[in-house]
């Protein structure tokens, strides 16, 4: 089967967010974000690609403040309720019956019942004719210890953290499972003695 190249997002799972924002007037802001991901390692950056017309990226062009948050897969429905095009001057969080969550180093909230909570500062915007690319410092990162080792390590199967798979007409939400194979970071380095495998 040949896919158009537009389709190239039905090929992978998504990581599914909800970006939280506070705007100059006051008015909290959640929305969805799958187009996002850490930028390598081991720094503290992270980029969001965004359509030019949303409120959230003017958001965050006017204060350069965000919160990352992760839901769950029981936090789905809420998750669509912030996905609507509502105008800016609604609050998210009352629509969505989500629960604001104080923030260490930045002014928006973040929300309650997450896995996680990344309060992000703007660095860069990358603007193209339709879309930005959106570069910010995660600041401050917390996690719900009870998802978590003292690692900082998620137990995803009991976590469930929200993905989605995108198609045609609609979105299937998804989450990770383990797929029977753990791989330290050192098998992908060779020796430089016989180029085989760090042990």
């Amino acid at each position: 089967m040949i896919l158009t190249p537009r389709k190239r997002e039905h090929i992978m799972p998504l990581p599914v967010v909800l970006i939280s924002t506070l705007s100059g007037d006051g008015v909290k802001n959640a929305a969805p974000w799958s187009n996002i991901t850490p930028i390598l390692r081991p720094f503290n950056d992270i980029v969001l690609g965004s359509w030019v017309k949303r409120d959230t990226l003017n958001i965050i062009r006017a204060t350069k403040e965000f919160v990352i948050n992760v839901p769950t897969v029981d936090m789905v429905e809420a998750v669509m309720v912030c996905a609507k095009n509502y105008p800016p001057e609604v609050d998210e969080f009352e629509q969505a019956g989500l629960r604001a969550r104080p923030s260490r180093n930045v002014k928006p909230p973040g929300i309650e019942g997450c896995l996680a909570w990344a309060e992000c500062t703007l660095v860069e915007e990358i603007s193209r004719k339709n879309y930005s690319l959106v570069i910010g410092t995660v600041v401050h990162l917390e996690v719900d210890e009870g998802f978590f080792n003292e690692a900082g390590e998620m137990d995803y199967e009991r976590a469930k953290p929200l993905s989605v798979m995108l198609g045609d007409k609609g979105m299937y939400f998804t989450r990770p499972v383990f797929a029977g194979r753990y791989a330290e970071y050192s098998e992908m380095f060779l020796s430089q003695e016989n180029h085989t495998p760090v042990e």
